[in-house]
Order: C-alpha cells, then sequence, then structure tokens
C-alpha cells in the first residue's frame, strides 16, 4: 500500500442538518490537496527574511520589493504573513568592486533546502539605498528564483499525464441516507473540482470506496468512523483517509445533509494526495512567469 493517511479526531456539539455546522471529519492543515477547489487559502508560499548584508532598514526595503517583484511572477511571497506551510527564503549580498553577488537559500516546511550562490547583481551594495536601484535589484533576484524553479519543474516529468479517471462506488454501513449522501457528495466534489467521476468503476484508474461505522459510547452519545479508501481498477488498495467523530446519539439516523459534503471534502483531501503521489511522486505545480 502506498500511502496510509489518518486525519484527526475532532469534538463536535450537534451535527443537525438544520443547525450551522462546525467543520468536522476535516485534516489538521497538513495535508496538502492537489485539487485547487481544497486548497487553503491567503496562506503564502514564501516568507521572505530581510536580505542579509545590508543595513536593516535597506535589508527589509529589499526584501519587500522582492516579495512584490516575486509575485509578478506568480510566486505568492510575504515579508509579513507567514503559515506553517509556508518556505523561508533567505538572500545574502556580499560586495564584488563595482558589483554585488547575491545568493539565496529556500527552507521548505519538511526542512528540504535548495539555491544558488555567486549571482551578479549588476549594481554596488551603496546604490541600494535608491529606490530605483532597489527595484532593479529586486526583479534580478525575482528572474533568477523562478528561472530555477521552472528548470526544477521541467526536470521532475510527470510519470502519468492526463486527468485521472475516477469512480465512486456506493458506501456502506451509513445509518440514514448517509450510504447515499457521501457517494453523491464525493462524486459532485470531483465535478466541483474538474474531475467528473465516471458513471461505474469499468475503465477507471482509480475506485472511491468509504465504509462507515457507528456505535453506542454512551448514553446520550455515538462514535462514528469513516474509511475511505482508494483502489486500483483490479481491486488492490493503495491507501486510505480514516475519519472520525463524537456526536449526539441519533444525529445520523436520518438525513446527512451539509454533513455529507464536509465528510467528502476531508476525505477527498487525502485521497487526492495519495493520487498525486502515485502520479506524480510531488503535488503538481504549475510553472512560474519567466
Amino acid at each position: 500500500m502506498l500511502s496510509v493517511r489518518s486525519l484527526p479526531l475532532l469534538l463536535i456539539a450537534g451535527l443537525a442538518a438544520c443547525q450551522p455546522l462546525p467543520q468536522p471529519f476535516q485534516s489538521d492543515g497538513r495535508a496538502r490537496a492537489a485539487n485547487t477547489l481544497l486548497r487553503p487559502v491567503g496562506e503564502t508560499s514564501m516568507f521572505i527574511v530581510p536580505v542579509a548584508g545590508l543595513p536593516d532598514a535597506e535589508g527589509k526595503a529589499l526584501a519587500d520589493a522582492v516579495a512584490v517583484a516575486l509575485a509578478e511572477k506568480d510566486i505568492p511571497a510575504s515579508t509579513t504573513a507567514r503559515s506553517r506551510l509556508s518556505s523561508v527564503l533567505t538572500v545574502t549580498l556580499e560586495p564584488r568592486g563595482a558589483d554585488a553577488a547575491w545568493s539565496w537559500t529556500e527552507r521548505h516546511p519538511d526542512n528540504r533546502q535548495e539555491g544558488q550562490t555567486g549571482q551578479m547583481l549588476g549594481l554596488a551594495l551603496p546604490r541600494l539605498n535608491e529606490p530605483a536601484s532597489v527595484k532593479q535589484a529586486a526583479k534580478t533576484i525575482a528572474a533568477g528564483i523562478s528561472s530555477h524553479i521552472n528548470q526544477a519543474l521541467a526536470a521532475a516529468a510527470p510519470v502519468e499525464t492526463g486527468p485521472a479517471k475516477l469512480a465512486v462506488k456506493e458506501c456502506t454501513g451509513a445509518p440514514g441516507d448517509g450510504n447515499r449522501s457521501l457517494r453523491q457528495a464525493m462524486r459532485e466534489l470531483l465535478i466541483l473540482g474538474g474531475q467528473p467521476p465516471l458513471p461505474d468503476t469499468a475503465g477507471a484508474d482509480y475506485v472511491i470506496g468509504c465504509d462507515v461505522k457507528v456505535w453506542q459510547d454512551g448514553p446520550s452519545s455515538e462514535r462514528v468512523a469513516i474509511e475511505w479508501v482508494l483502489l486500483d481498477n483490479a481491486g488492490s488498495r493503495l491507501g486510505e483517509v480514516k475519519q472520525g467523530n463524537r456526536i449526539p446519539r441519533g444525529q445520523l439516523a436520518q438525513a446527512w445533509g451539509n454533513t455529507a459534503h464536509i465528510i467528502a471534502q476531508g476525505g477527498w483531501q487525502g485521497l487526492s494526495e495519495i493520487i498525486e503521489t502515485r502520479r506524480r511522486g510531488k503535488p503538481a505545480i504549475q510553472p512560474v512567469k519567466s
């Protein structure tokens, strides 16, 4: 089996379809979905620290300008906003007579590092207190970084091309209308994400299944465990996503409503990672502007 992902147990206080719902059955944020529908909004991919080799104020100003120049090349970057999923970009300048050399290092959230050294800036360091020179230097630095990223993307040729052909099996074990609602919610999610599923499993590259178990664990509460499985077209299990929750007794005995969509979204977040890992070895990334 390629991958197994277990999503954390989250406590909620009621799942009635007629009430506003919290976000149960969701990933803890470490899972990165390949589908753009599920990518978190507002996260920066690069956090830029002040440029080393300059006075503090000038280093901060150049870092701000680099963030703007990278954004113009479709590389989200910031000197102020940072999340646990952001990489950290460090740029260092050193004098080289009438010119300056610059180097950069990007440290990814998994502590993997990449970068380049010894590139010429085309400007002397004393000029970097001039706004026009700061902007010019930032464009040079952003161009070098984006070129490196594009070369890395080109080298990582995909193992498989074209969208995966997906199918969703009938779910099993759910009370109420859960079996039908969960399957339909997953199908709708795939359609909205631009990957409409096949009507049946014949001809599918991957088949998604779901099994639900509900049991009483107290006078007024139940436990629900949901396991999404990913199968190949021969029926072999490739991976799974497990979700769990404690709920008021009987809350899932009738219509699941929006609860099914919330569960399906959390399940697809993990399943899409398994699919993308098998097909590409890394999350799909579009080339940036050069």
